[in-house]
């Protein structure tokens, strides 16, 4: 059966199957195999459908990063007055790929799949035109309207709004926003927060400040600047070590080495720690090499490795100063995965963490 790899907007990279065991099918049944945890599609109540045919009684399945916003532009659109344009709900779930009305195959799942769409109107006999009196509403919450795309029953998540499923109690009152879910790795542990921002407080400025090079700063500007100052771009390399070590170990200091990568067979090309450094990036950059011996290696790279798991404040410095050099090291970043789960919020509580100190 096929099986496919995209980078979604929303999620990141996302491996899928269909069900068709030989072909490609137009709108064919699909399920996930890896990059998406479906068990963030839950249940949410709209009480503005709930007497709307086929909205299950205004009970839907939707990703839970989107209830707050779904919630909110029904709630506008009944205080707007033009709920009455919404007679029908075609669903929200639904494992397949595209059909684009053109009738052409789309190889791409439908937004429908991840729990982030929803079709008003289908059966009106223009593809939901109707529903043009509400489309602002959703629009104005964070929704692409399928008319852009001649499909304007469609409503479909363009960028998340502020997640609503509290993150677990702590007893750590400092974090919020950075303890909220990296794509399908969970939350940062509060231990590895603490210590991000305990390094962050006094890591040295020349790591943070402006330079010409293409480097981590250029990659997420799009996403945490434009920057205003070095705290604004120490806090958005805390933010971005805070992702990366999801994406990379799951925020395991003691990570070893990627066993789906057959060149990491020797102690310079092996991954090591948290941020998946392997001993062979120390030529990338004058330096590297001297940071390593200060921290109380000997230069060697069965050092780093032991230095990188065991030494917690190395393995940041070292991780942020490869950044300042080049991107390519870390596939996550290179292939623009993390960008979505880098969050302005957070970066805002780590920047008020960083000057409490």
């Amino acid at each position: 059966m096929p099986t496919s790899t995209f980078v979604h907007p929303l999620f990141g990279e996302v491996t899928f199957r269909t069900a068709n065991a030989t072909q490609w099918v137009r709108g064919d049944r699909i399920s996930f195999i890896g990059g998406f945890d479906e068990s963030e599609i839950v249940p949410v109540q709209i009480p503005q459908l709930a007497a709307v045919p086929g909205s299950d009684a205004g009970t839907l399945p939707f990703h839970r990063r989107g209830h707050a916003q779904l919630k909110k532009a029904f709630a506008d659109i009944e205080a707007a007055g033009v709920l009455h344009h919404i007679r029908t709900c075609a669903g929200t779930l639904n494992r397949r790929l595209r059909r684009p009305t053109s009738g052409g195959l789309s190889k791409l799942p439908s937004n429908h799949a991840f729990g982030v769409a929803i079709d008003l109107n289908s059966d009106d006999g223009s593809l939901g035109a109707s529903v043009a009196p509400v489309a602002p509403h959703f629009i104005a919450n964070g929704f692409t309207w399928g008319a852009d795309f001649a499909d304007p029953m469609h409503f479909e998540v363009r960028k998340f709004s502020e997640p609503v499923d509290a993150p677990a109690a702590t007893g750590d009152s400092t974090f919020t926003a950075c303890l909220q879910r990296v794509h399908n790795r969970g939350r940062p542990p509060v231990d590895f927060l603490q210590a991000l921002v305990a390094w962050g407080r006094d890591a040295p400025v020349e790591i943070f400040q402006r330079n010409t090079a293409a480097d981590i700063y250029t990659s997420v500007v799009g996403v945490l600047g434009p920057w205003q100052n070095d705290l604004h771009r120490r806090a958005a390399m805390l933010e971005v070590l805070r992702v990366l070590g999801g994406f990379e170990s799951s925020w395991d200091w003691q990570a070893g080495r990627d066993v789906t990568n057959p060149s990491s067979n020797t102690p310079c090309t092996e991954e090591a720690g948290i941020f998946q450094c392997s001993g062979n990036s120390m030529s990338l950059a004058p330096g590297l090499k001297e940071l390593l011996i200060a921290a109380g290696g000997d230069g060697s790279c069965e050092s780093f490795i032991a230095q990188t798991k065991a030494n917690h404040a190395f393995a940041l410095e070292y991780c942020a100063r490869l950044l300042r050099v080049t991107i390519k090291h870390h596939g996550p970043i290179r292939n623009g995965l993390i960008h979505p789960w880098l969050r302005r919020d957070a970066m805002g509580e780590l920047m008020r963490c960083v000057q409490l100190g």
